[in-house]
């Protein structure tokens, strides 16, 4: 037996901005980390030191890139679950449409 079913679509808009604020601040943590950068001597100037900064930089850059990555998919995600709301809106319309065809021609109107 089937159980009723509903969507609310609200939800998912408002879910759907939310995972865009959440890309928002991303790319704004992602901005200020980017900005930043420390001197070539800030690790100091023995040999190990260059080396050091050089771990920083590639660590540093791969943060940068997964944060790209994290915003581009809460973006996604944002895209998608309104995209998903607005399909069911014009899946409830169609339904509805249907319906009062389907009630106008038992009642011989049409």
């Amino acid at each position: 037996m089937a159980t009723e079913y509903a969507v609310r679509q609200d939800a998912l808009t408002r879910f759907s901005r939310t995972a865009q604020e959440r890309a928002d601040r991303l790319r704004k943590i992602r901005a200020a980390l980017g900005a930043h950068s420390p001197k070539s001597d800030a690790f100091g100037k023995l040999p190990e030191s260059q080396e050091t900064a050089q771990d920083y930089l590639e660590r540093v850059d791969a943060t940068l890139e997964n944060l790209d990555f994290a915003a581009d998919q809460q973006e996604q995600i944002g895209e998608f679950i309104e995209e998903s709301a607005r399909s069911y809106q014009e899946t409830e319309e169609h339904t509805g449409d249907q319906i009062r065809t389907i009630a106008a021609q038992s009642r011989g109107t049409i």
